[in-house]
């Protein structure tokens, strides 16, 4: 069973993307709380390839280092770009994924540029950005483009236990630059594993179902279900981006 949630906001070009995050694969937690990760995302990308969509934006959190052969294998057939999380290796992930690797760097944070938009790629994989990738940041904000962030952590604050035990260490210095900027922002991110949509400024985040399991959105504990599980579609079009997040009962 799948559900589909739709928003819109206004931008323009033209593009389709599938953006999945937290997939955990072989890891224990998951395994022990009944989640078959390596099932889920056969689901997920069966679905992707039933849609005719050929790009997906990894959001982080591959799982047990092992596993990322496999992971990156299952991918061949996709245009594929990736953030690191907190469950991430950029030593053993840089084995199979070149894009963004540049020589005596240990962070994966890069670019790309579109005719009306230009994305950037944060590493958060350490809990918190150096003040290297914190630099060229703020170097790569100087654009007339709409700026579309891809982290794994998310950077506007959700009251939520999760949120005050696992945020990014300092989110605030990101906020504030993107805040001074005329630009508009969207952030795309995961960590959380829930879905959740906010606006502050001229910032719109955006954050994505995890594709092994949930964590409920509720202010005062955290409390797993592993009921369902998902993605994020991201339609790129001439005036507007359209954004729809797929879901699917497990079991």
């Amino acid at each position: 069973m799948e559900n589909d949630n739709n928003t819109t906001i206004i931008f323009s070009v033209n593009k389709k993307i599938a953006y999945i995050t937290d997939i955990y694969l072989d890891e224990q937690f998951p395994i022990d709380k009944g989640v078959d990760a390596r099932k889920n995302w056969e689901i997920i990308l069966n679905d992707i390839s039933k849609r005719g969509i050929g790009e997906i934006i990894f959001g982080g959190d591959i799982g047990k280092k092992t596993v990322n052969k496999w992971f990156f294998e299952s991918l061949h057939n996709y245009n594929v770009a990736i953030t690191l999380g907190n469950h991430d290796y950029f030593d053993e992930v840089i084995n199979h994924y070149s894009f963004g690797v540049i020589e005596n760097r240990t962070e994966l944070h890069y670019t790309q540029e579109h005719n009306y938009y230009k994305f950037l790629f944060l590493d958060s994989s350490s809990g918190s950005i150096s003040q290297e990738q914190f630099d060229w940041f703020k170097k790569e904000l100087l654009t007339e483009k709409n700026i579309i962030l891809f982290i794994h952590h998310p950077i506007l604050a959700v009251d939520t236990e999760v949120d005050r035990q696992f945020a990014l260490k300092n989110r605030n210095l990101l906020k504030t630059e993107l805040q001074s900027l005329e630009n508009d922002v969207v952030i795309f991110c995961g960590h959380y594993h829930f879905e959740d949509e906010r606006s502050n400024s001229n910032i719109r985040q955006y954050i994505t179902p995890a594709s092994s399991y949930q964590v409920e959105k509720i202010p005062d504990e955290i409390k797993v279900n592993s009921e369902t599980f998902g993605y994020r579609i991201i339609e790129l079009n001439k005036s507007e981006i359209n954004t729809e997040v797929i879901t699917f009962t497990a079991g």
